[in-house]
């Protein structure tokens, strides 16, 4: 048996933890250490696992083979730069980073250095999302709803950054249209950035997509509607389910199934994932170039928004 890859968690918060976690679980891998500048955090989830805590996260500079970087965004670009430099294969979670310009420069270093770089959207591993892929033809209409209550744990970005970047993701990976054109709005409500937004988004092949994301919303809501010509499918990210709706043209009525999915936690199977995708060498399911288009429209949409603010 090959030897485990060795890897180091960047970042041990709400998340991180959770990555840290699953890596100390997982067959194949080890964690090495973890590095938080809270040490009551790092020092907590170190001690869990029995692992190293650094305060900074060049002290693992030469003990790892691959990083977890579960930072705040302004940072994913500097964190995943040093690793890339070092020969570290590396994982960064959504937004990939701030800008275009970051998301490119690390498509660049990664492509040059023939590394492993992948991007932590992780809907992408829902088990229903994955059934859905298998049958999803071309969509005409879809709906996404991604709502949840207020909470302090993101600060550097607003709810596209935070929430709605998941649904940009799925529906570019099932509509594969050229983008014709965007109109977007929100508003802010207890944060500077915006909390509540709206995106519509026609496809060139005359798709159109309904998002909505919010994150001051009492009831945790987590929708996928897709519309084809001869089929409607409701998806439900939280429970992993799908029900289909098809029409009988014998009977002329319309048939109601509910998939049959076995749930998985998609975290660790993304997590798997980039592991395997290291060993084997091979390309990840949602790339950086994945990363990188749906932070180009995560930025169209907040630019819309944020126009629409100078003009009151």
């Amino acid at each position: 048996m090959s030897e485990p890859i060795r890897v180091g968690v960047i970042g041990t918060g709400h998340l991180g933890k959770h990555h840290a976690r699953i890596i100390a679980e997982m067959p194949g891998a080890r964690l090495i250490g973890v590095a938080d500048t809270n040490e009551s955090i790092g020092r907590e989830v170190a001690d869990r696992h029995g692992v190293p805590w650094h305060k900074e996260f060049e002290e693992l500079e030469g003990k790892v083979d691959a990083v977890c970087v579960v930072v705040p965004t302004f940072l994913h670009h500097k964190v995943a730069r040093f690793f890339l430099e070092r020969n570290v294969n590396t994982f960064i979670e959504k937004p990939i980073t701030k800008t275009l310009d970051e998301a490119t420069d690390l498509l660049e270093l990664a492509g040059a250095k023939q590394l492993t770089l992948q991007v932590g959207h992780v809907e992408r591993f829902n088990a229903a999302i994955i059934r859905l892929q298998s049958f999803c033809e071309a969509p005409r209409f879809i709906e996404c709803q991604r709502m949840g209550p207020f909470s302090k744990r993101i600060s550097d970005v607003g709810v596209v950054q935070d929430l709605m970047i998941h649904d940009i993701d799925i529906v570019l990976s099932l509509v594969r249209s050229p983008i014709a054109r965007i109109d977007a709005v929100g508003i802010p409500v207890l944060t500077e950035n915006e909390d509540i937004a709206n995106a519509h988004i026609l496809f060139e092949n005359g798709c159109i997509a309904n998002l909505t994301a919010s994150r001051v919303t009492d009831e945790v809501i987590r929708k996928l509607r897709i519309f084809e010509l001869d089929k409607y499918c409701s998806l439900d990210y939280a429970n992993q389910a799908i029900t289909l709706r098809r029409m009988d043209e014998r009977e002329e009525k319309i048939i109601k199934e509910q998939l049959d999915i076995q749930r998985v936690e998609p975290l660790k199977q993304e997590l798997e994932h980039f592991i395997q995708c290291i060993r084997e060498k091979r390309k990840p399911l949602v790339t950086i170039e994945d990363g990188k288009n749906a932070l180009e429209v995560a930025l169209e949409i907040l630019g819309q928004i944020k126009a629409g603010w100078k003009k009151k």
